[in-house]
């Protein structure tokens, strides 16, 4: 059963909006970033263009430089872990990892995330310090979240065994080199997805 495609609980639909809030107002600071430079990209100038308190602001985000870092997803990482705990134990751990990079693809608006990478970009452009400092921290945190849940499913500690890690993060992997091949042919993703992880399987 696909979580992402079941209705959501209070808390669930707390945190998309709030994910949906956070993009929108990321949108707008690097606007103005660009706009009116920089330094003139203050909390105060961002919340102002937000229609928005600072303290609604930092609720959102913990400083000015985190606004300006990347995160694309329409997904959590509690219902990541929700999606790989509906997996059966005994099911092989690439093909679990497969279906739920199937499940978080589909909850991804790419479009949107392209279109935003473009304008941080921009940015990013004309301020490298900026990019030094970004962190996808929606994604680290599902990574971590999974990395410790496939540790649990096998009986393993992920400090001392390198598979869930390794497991883990060619999943995510796969998923980039199947968008970014999605973008250049007429393969749909979920195809693409598909063969990403027949070569992990078989050792590439």
């Amino acid at each position: 059963m696909c979580i992402f495609c079941t209705p959501c609980n209070v808390s669930e639909r707390q945190e998309r909006r709030k994910v949906a809030r956070r993009a929108e107002i990321r949108r707008i600071a690097v606007r103005l970033a660009l706009d009116n430079g920089l330094e003139a990209a203050t909390t105060e100038a961002i919340s102002a263009a937000a229609d928005i308190s600072r303290r609604t602001f930092f609720n959102y985000f913990g400083s000015k430089d985190e606004v300006f870092s990347l995160e694309p997803h329409q997904w959590t990482a509690e219902e990541i872990v929700a999606e790989l705990r509906e997996r059966p134990v005994r099911e092989k751990p690439v093909e679990s990892m497969r279906v739920v990079v199937q499940s978080m693809a589909a909850a991804t608006d790419f479009a949107g995330f392209a279109a935003e990478w473009e304008l941080l970009q921009q940015l990013y452009r004309r301020h490298p310090e900026l990019y030094s400092r970004m962190k996808l921290d929606q994604a680290d945190r599902a990574i971590a979240a999974l990395v410790a849940e496939f540790g649990v499913r096998l009986g393993v500690d992920p400090a001392a065994d390198l598979y869930p890690g390794m497991l883990v993060n060619a999943g995510f992997a796969a998923l980039q080199a199947a968008e970014n091949h999605s973008r250049t042919g007429d393969r749909d993703l979920a195809s693409l997805i598909d063969e990403a992880f027949a070569l992990l399987a078989r050792g590439l």
